[in-house]
């Protein structure tokens, strides 16, 4: 589809500035297979961003990495302490809820 299609662009465009190049999410999720990442591009599924930054840091040495992985890490349930009344605490969401009309996972 059309966001899959712009999201391979811009891996082209970012490979092509000779950089490393580390691609996350969703979209790469759900194409683990597929050769248009290229050689050269890190790829981190949505169940391992927390890694990103080992990631990026492989990357910047000319690693090139791939976290695929469907492990579902643990809810940690903490509380909100907020320190400021006009301050609100929102979790970053996790997970999919099958409702963006562009999935490629579905």
């Amino acid at each position: 589809g059309p966001s899959q299609d712009s999201f391979l662009n811009m891996v082209t465009k970012a490979k092509e500035t000779g950089k490393a190049v580390v691609v996350a999410g969703c979209v790469p999720q759900g194409q683990p297979d597929r050769s248009e990442f290229g050689s050269g591009v890190s790829v981190v599924g949505v169940q391992q961003i927390h890694r990103v930054v080992e990631v990026v840091e492989e990357a910047a040495k000319g690693n090139s990495v791939r976290l695929l992985g469907q492990k579902v890490q643990p809810s940690l349930d903490l509380p909100k302490i907020r320190r400021n009344a006009l301050v609100e605490i929102i979790p970053i969401s996790v997970g999919c809820l099958n409702t963006c009309t562009y999935c490629k996972t579905k």
